[in-house]
């Protein structure tokens, strides 16, 4: 298990909004994450990109989309969120896994329990492409 420390540029994300969202739930909100992921994938990109923002009640509210250079390409009724430069911490999956998504959200945790990495608990981005391919960014203090 490992990650590297990456400085990333600013992100702008058009997509879906999910409330009240908790990425590291093994539910994933009860599959709705996985369906507008693959609504997301029916537009035919080659990548999903999905933000998670803090909110108020400790969760999360998760745009699901794609990378947006402008707010003219955004489809009918997505948002756009723009995530701010800094260090992330990134993860990938660990080898072959049966659930890549979940192996590197459990990766991020354990860094965070075990003091090799101080969470920032901002916006974080989870990259995945077909088939199995995952990238977690996660917010570095």
């Amino acid at each position: 298990m490992g990650f590297e420390v990456v400085k990333c540029a600013t992100v702008d994300v058009g997509g879906l909004v999910l409330p009240n969202v908790d990425p590291q739930s093994p539910e994933r909100s009860g599959g709705l994450l996985e369906y507008t992921r693959e609504r997301i994938l029916a537009r035919g990109v080659d990548e999903v990109v999905t933000v998670f923002a803090p909110n108020t009640e400790g969760d999360s509210i998760a745009v699901v989309g794609c990378r947006c250079d402008s707010p003219e390409r955004l489809a009918e009724g997505d948002v756009m969120v723009r995530v701010p430069a800094g260090y992330f911490a990134k993860f990938v999956p660990d080898g072959q896994v049966d659930d890549p998504i979940a192996d590197v959200w459990k990766q991020a945790e354990d860094a965070a329990k075990e003091g090799r990495i101080d969470r920032a608990f901002a916006e974080e981005i989870e990259i995945t492409r077909a088939p199995n391919a995952v990238e977690l960014f996660i917010s570095l203090t």
